[in-house]
């Protein structure tokens, strides 16, 4: 990974990782389960960056993720 790549990626997780943690907990209610999906959803946008187009709003992008990673994880514990 370049360094511009790193940079990128720290400036879009310390900018938003907060938000999307908090937004995760609202589904799950619980911080240790909010904060796996959303460094998740982090990981998957950026490891799948080069096939989302550049015009993408990117943290509604993730956001989405997050919020279908959420439902996932409420559905498998309904199921239990």
């Amino acid at each position: 990974m370049s360094a511009e790549n790193i940079t990128s990626f720290n400036k879009l997780y310390n900018e938003y990782y907060d938000r999307f943690v908090r937004f995760a907990n609202v589904y799950v209610r619980d911080a240790a389960i909010a904060e796996d999906i959303a460094v998740d959803a982090l990981m998957y946008y950026w490891e799948n960056r080069q096939s989302i187009s550049d015009e993408s709003n990117i943290p509604a992008y993730i956001l989405t993720m997050i919020k279908n990673k959420c439902l996932n994880h409420l559905r498998h514990l309904h199921i239990r």
